[in-house]
């Protein structure tokens, strides 16, 4: 498996307009960047480009700890990129320019690190051709400028390991940037190919006098630009369906759009031609330079961005809304004698599914197979500890891990892409998983071994949560009560080859001294790490969240939830754009995944623990 380092220094190869842009970005991003270029005016060039786009970029997001000073230059291209964790270069659209190029930068990055492309119409089978490790050569092309255009088109070359797709993926995510995934290699990629069959539309309607240049751009910028602004061609014409949506769209109006396919037709682009849009683009522009122009659309693209920022935290239009009556809280009770029980997420319509469990603590739902899973802790002192499983009706109770097996069992996560559970085990100090039978238990982290470890509370792991995507395994260790002593860590989802549990060599401290942190859940499309807290205010009894690789590597969170009565249990809504939480004062909170909108749906319900949401057929 390829392994790359964590991003902390960004290089920039080739500084034009698309790296100059880039530059920008990952400084607003608050990373280290050093740009190379072998232009005598590059330098100057590229520090004039970010100062007049810092503003701009900044307003859409600017990290703690960004500042324009942060970018280095030199001409030496081995020098720039020597220590560089990740690369973008954006050198000129020549594939023998670019083969010995990526040649060169294998040979003097370290062999840790990633290699990105900002190519718009090469491959990087083409482009790695000439590298000793390609597997770590990746496209990731912007659209621009990079600096405001969330788009990334990322694909892979022949011989590129799914691992750097999968970790560029998730680094673009971290940084602000909208990935997709090409999974084929093609000339020009997705979005440009896109660009190219309109603006062919385009000429052709020019070329044959239906309107003039001016109107032909405000047809798209004033008709369905606006629209694909906001939602892309499939959703719009789902709307486009009326009632019926998509289905009906596909059945009654597809046929006639199909139609219509054979009346477009290819411009004879002509010198004429090209004479006619020119002059007409000149008159559009009305006397305003290219920069000014840029200026003024960076300004609106930038508002534009704002809207849709403020409508995602909303709920956006493409997430799922669900019905309260298919959504599905589930919730278990330590207190009295040891509950499972659901609700709508509403907190209405409660429904006890199981009682008679021994401190039950951590819940998670696979619902294809129809099955609620939960862990018991025992009593605490002895190794007792237990996994049980349930029908999403309370019917066919059966323990998958009996007693013993593991000893104090506490947040449970189920895994769909590789059907394991995973737990983490208290008085165990271990970190482990399980097939959905209960075979196969494994070990995965060893924190202590003993009574006398035992004792030590900072070796109590507690709170679990994976990372398919970036290939992470994350727990919390809580630390003795209100000590300031609690962490959360991370690692490779697997052991390293040859390596133990108790003594691999992969594991990262993302946040020490917390007040006490127990549960924690992720949200990977927003790419941010969420736990609670039950230690003392103000840091304690929270909900907290904090992007899950910080530009440079920076480690913050962000109070989200504070006043719980010793808070434990959440779960997201990523879609929905909703959490949920519960504490050991009987109370389930939901709120936006920010924090807002905060409402308590159910008090009084005994002392709770985990909490899982679910969308039941």
């Amino acid at each position: 498996m390829t392994s790359h380092r964590p991003v902390h220094r960004v290089a920039i190869v080739g500084t034009g307009t698309i790296g100059a842009s880039w530059a920008t970005h990952y400084l607003v991003r608050g990373f280290d960047v050093t740009a190379t270029d072998p232009s005598p005016t590059a330098e100057a060039a590229l520090r004039s480009y970010v100062a007049a786009a810092w503003d701009a970029a900044a307003s859409i997001g600017l990290a703690p700890g960004a500042s324009q000073e942060r970018l280095g230059f030199t001409a030496d291209m081995r020098q720039a990129v020597a220590d560089a964790d990740f690369v973008q270069e954006n050198a000129p659209e020549r594939p023998e320019l670019k083969v010995k190029l990526f040649a060169d930068l294998d040979d003097a990055t370290p062999p840790d690190s990633i290699i990105a492309s900002s190519s718009s119409g090469i491959t990087m089978s083409e482009i790695q051709a000439g590298c000793r490790r390609p597997e770590r050569t990746v496209i990731g092309h912007p659209f621009n400028p990079p600096h405001i255009i969330p788009l990334v088109e990322v694909v892979g070359g022949t011989r590129t390991a799914p691992e750097t797709v999968r970790d560029v993926m998730s680094f673009y995510a971290s940084v602000g940037k909208k990935p997709i995934h090409l999974k084929k290699e093609l000339p020009g990629h997705v979005a440009n190919r896109i660009q190219v069959a309109l603006y062919r539309e385009v000429v052709y309607l020019v070329q044959e006098g239906v309107l003039d240049v001016a109107d032909s751009d405000d047809a798209v910028s004033w008709g369905p630009g606006l629209r694909w602004g906001v939602m892309g061609p499939h959703l719009l014409w789902h709307l486009g369906g009326g009632e019926g949506g998509i289905q009906h769209f596909m059945d009654t109006l597809m046929p006639l759009m199909v139609a219509s396919w054979k009346d477009l037709r290819t411009p004879d682009f002509t010198p004429e031609l090209a004479e006619t849009i020119v002059s007409g683009v000149l008159r559009e522009a009305n006397g305003h330079s290219v920069d000014e122009l840029a200026a003024g659309r960076d300004e609106m693209l930038s508002a534009l961005l704002a809207v849709r920022a403020r409508h995602d935290t909303a709920g956006s239009a493409s997430a799922v809304t669900v019905p309260h009556d298919q959504v599905r809280l589930f919730v278990l009770e330590a207190s009295g004698g040891g509950r499972l029980f659901s609700v709508n997420s509403d907190g209405s319509d409660k429904n006890v599914l199981v009682t008679g469990c021994r401190i039950p603590d951590g819940v998670a739902v696979d619902v294809a197979a129809g099955h609620v899973y939960w862990t018991n802790m025992g009593i605490p002192p002895e190794n007792d500890g237990s996994i049980e499983r349930v029908d999403l009706d309370g019917g066919n109770r059966t323990t998958i891990v009996p007693d013993g097996v593991t000893h104090t069992p506490k947040q449970l996560h189920f895994e769909a892409t590789d059907q394991k559970l995973y737990w983490c085990d208290r008085e165990g100090m271990r970190v482990m998983r399980c097939d959905l039978d209960g075979s196969g238990v494994e070990t995965l982290v060893q924190t202590g071994e003993g009574d006398d470890d035992r004792r030590d509370e900072t070796k109590w792991c507690v709170g679990v949560a994976v990372d398919p995507v970036g290939g992470h395994l994350y727990w919390t260790q809580k630390g003795p009560s209100d000590a300031g002593l609690g962490k959360i860590l991370r690692a490779g989802i697997d052991l390293p080859a040859g390596q133990t549990a108790a003594g691999r060599d992969d594991i990262e401290v993302l946040f020490d001294g917390l007040p006490e942190p127990i549960d924690l859940e992720l949200d990977l499309d927003g790419h941010m790490l969420y736990w609670t807290d039950r230690g003392d205010p103000p840091r304690g009894n929270t909900v907290n969240r904090s992007p899950m690789d910080p530009p440079g590597g920076e480690w913050t969170s962000e109070i989200l939830l504070t006043h719980l009565m010793e808070g434990i249990g959440i779960a997201l809504d990523p879609d929905g754009r909703h959490m949920y939480a519960t504490d050991l004062g009987g109370s389930v909170y939901a709120a936006g995944l920010d924090g807002s909108d905060r409402k308590e749906i159910l008090a009084a319900q005994g002392n709770l623990t985990g909490i899982a949401r679910a969308v039941l057929p």
